[in-house]
């Protein structure tokens, strides 16, 4: 796919895309136990990490859809039923307590080529995100190439909703077929964007075979770094003979 001079911005997926979710969340639910343990000791008594994560997994699985986009509105919510059930002041930990989690949320660890990749195309487009997840990505060290972000609890809606899609080209102020939006799942990135009308790039670093009997994305590719080559921006290094 060469660079199309109808792309004016190009928008990502954050959470398994330029970074790896797991070890983010895994350093966010620890640290926010260590907190506990000193500022809500009564939920470590009746909670051991490994049994509080479940319990905060199952409470967000029995949300309401309606609701399910919001997931920092559903911790708290959490958070404060679990400082209830305790006796520990819900206030505190639903606030502070969130915050000691969030901090550690954003301490994500980029991909290699993240910052490299986003720098070139930085220079030629409009760059945004678009989450499900509750990571601000200025918050992250690869939010200085970013010029918006739409997180699902602001949109009021998740991928593959058209809604966020549209919230998205809203805020880059282009038309929709000019964005161009990459991410890891090929339904909430590659089908939701291609449903709301923009283009569609599908990162696919385990050469999965794409899942859908839909068309899918106008390309794919393993590594991020490949993306500048693939909209025909930089010339892929020669073969060494």
């Amino acid at each position: 796919m060469a660079v199309d001079a109808e792309i004016r911005c190009i928008t990502f997926d954050l959470d398994d895309t330029l970074w790896p979710v797991m070890p983010a969340i895994h350093r966010a639910e620890a640290r926010l136990y260590e907190w506990l343990r000193v500022n809500a000791p009564q939920v470590c008594e009746r909670y051991s990490p490994e049994a509080l994560v479940a319990a905060r997994g199952a409470f967000i699985r029995s949300a309401p859809t309606s609701e399910r986009h919001d997931l920092t509105g559903l911790r708290k919510r959490w958070l404060r039923g679990i400082a209830e059930e305790t006796g520990a002041c819900p206030e505190r930990i639903s606030s502070e307590g969130f915050e000691v989690f969030w901090i550690a949320r954003n301490e994500v660890e980029p991909d290699p080529e993240a910052a490299s990749v986003l720098e070139v195309l930085s220079r030629h487009f409009r760059l945004g995100a678009i989450s499900n997840g509750n990571a601000d990505v200025f918050r992250t060290p690869l939010g200085r190439y970013f010029d918006f972000a739409v997180p699902a609890a602001e949109a009021g809606a998740a991928k593959p909703d058209p809604a966020i899609f549209r919230a998205a080209v809203r805020r880059a102020g282009v038309a929709v077929e000019s964005m161009l939006h990459i991410g890891d799942d090929p339904l909430c990135d590659v089908l939701g964007a291609r449903k709301a009308g923009m283009r569609a790039g599908w990162f696919n670093p385990h050469t999965t075979a794409w899942p859908h009997d839909e068309p899918g994305p106008e390309f794919a590719f393993g590594r991020l770094g490949q993306i500048p080559i693939r909209l025909g921006l930089v010339r892929p290094a020669p073969l060494r003979p």
